[in-house]
């Protein structure tokens, strides 16, 4: 496939929805907090002039391939602690050099294609030229599909000696009552 990558995006049209809600949809039953934005927000965050969004386009079709949001006004991101950072972080908080990359969204017809490799290796020449710290949440089902470190791999082909770490992790409990008419 021969692609190429953009940080514009001309109009939000229905394509971009539907390459985000297709590359997410099992994760609506394998994960317990909401992963998916609401259609009002996808669209509220494809018009934010702060947040980037990345774009891989298949050259011989026209057709979207891969999508992505990566921005360093951590204020413009929904549902982070920007203090976290600032506190973690202090120089790169200030000097505006985290990086966060609010998803990474591949069209399954493209996933195994070179689409995914040429959003990391965007992504990754931004945020060389600028330095700093590059943070995207990636729930327990896609980690055990050991996508950190296929993302690790990939960046690591355009920033040799990049370390991964992992940050935070949230885990849910349920506690299961028993049936009282069967006591």
């Amino acid at each position: 496939m021969e692609q190429f990558v953009t940080k514009a995006i001309d109009d939000i049209d229905g394509a971009y929805w539907d390459l985000y809600e297709n590359a997410f949809a099992e994760l609506r039953s394998q994960a317990v907090q909401r992963h998916l934005m609401y259609r009002s927000e996808f669209e509220e965050l494809l018009s934010d002039k702060r947040v980037p969004k990345y774009v891989v386009r298949d050259e011989e079709t026209g057709r979207i391939a891969a999508l992505s949001t990566m921005t360093n006004d951590l204020q413009a991101v929904p549902l982070i602690s920007p203090e976290y950072f600032e506190r973690n972080w202090p120089e790169l908080y200030a000097a505006q050099q985290i990086w966060y990359v609010g998803f990474v969204a591949v069209a399954p017809e493209y996933q195994g294609s070179p689409a995914m490799g040429g959003l990391v290796e965007k992504l990754c020449e931004d945020v060389d030229a600028a330095g700093g710290l590059v943070v995207l949440d990636i729930c327990e089902h896609r980690s055990r599909r050991l996508l950190a470190a296929g993302i690790e791999r990939l960046a690591g082909r355009h920033l040799p000696g990049l370390k991964r770490t992992r940050l935070d992790a949230q885990v849910f409990w349920g506690y299961e009552f028993p049936d009282p008419k069967s006591a």
